[in-house]
């Protein structure tokens, strides 16, 4: 009797030991389950941030494309130098519009350094140490301005009046990753000849790559020549 008493004992030991670890697994997978369904509450999630490559043409909102065609940001004095290229056909005044993410309802000054046939030399100024991410707008300003006779609305005025309304869309937005833009030590403080020459090389090699790729083009059509 003893001895089955013993026999006992031990088997209720044993299944109380296993209880207990079948009881620990279950609650290390459920805190496991629920932590993973909680993280996003207290684990930092990025947001994707959008950034234009140089070189690389954007279509716009209105005609032609926009390419940046150079881009630096100097931590000195918290600026960023982008050399901008404009397909455009209609002949309008630009203006420029830059937010950074750190500051989303601050517009940040912009200076036009220098404009030749198409090509936009600005600077964004202002900017925070940490700014993480800038958009750039490019506004087209119509010369023209509409004009909206306030009698023909109102009916009520005995004088003839009008009311100018600027006129001007959203030629394209662009976008700047603070990780993967190229810094500069200094303030990159260049004159206005400095700007020139910068732009004239960058034309240079474009039209370069214009006559690469027009090279590649011959050398294919005349081998479709020969073979017909």
């Amino acid at each position: 009797m003893a001895f089955k008493k013993q026999f006992e004992d031990y088997r209720f030991n044993l299944n109380r030991n296993r209880s207990w670890k079948y009881t620990a697994m279950l609650i290390f997978f459920f805190i496991g389950f629920l932590s993973l369904l909680t993280s996003k509450f207290y684990l930092k999630t990025e947001d994707p941030l959008y950034h234009t490559k140089t070189y690389e043409a954007v279509s716009s909102n209105i005609t032609g494309t926009v390419t940046i065609e150079n881009r630096v940001y100097h931590p000195a004095n918290g600026s960023l130098d982008m050399v901008i290229k404009m397909d455009q056909t209609d002949e309008e005044e630009v203006s420029f519009v830059a937010q950074e993410k750190a500051n989303p309802n601050i517009k940040l000054p912009v200076h036009l350094l220098y404009e030749d046939d198409g090509y936009y030399v600005v600077r964004i100024s202002d900017l925070s140490p940490n700014w993480e991410a800038l958009a750039f707008d490019l506004y087209q300003e119509n010369e023209e301005k509409e004009t909206v006779n306030v009698d023909d609305v109102t009916g009520d005025s005995e004088t003839d009046s009008t009311e100018g309304i600027d006129a001007h869309a959203l030629i394209t937005t662009l976008y700047s990753d603070q990780r993967k833009t190229k810094s500069e030590e200094g303030k990159g403080i260049k004159t206005k000849q400095d700007y020139a020459l910068l732009v004239n090389d960058l034309e240079k090699q474009f039209v370069k790559k214009k006559m690469k790729n027009y090279e590649k083009a011959i050398t294919v059509e005349a081998k479709h020549k020969h073979q017909t």
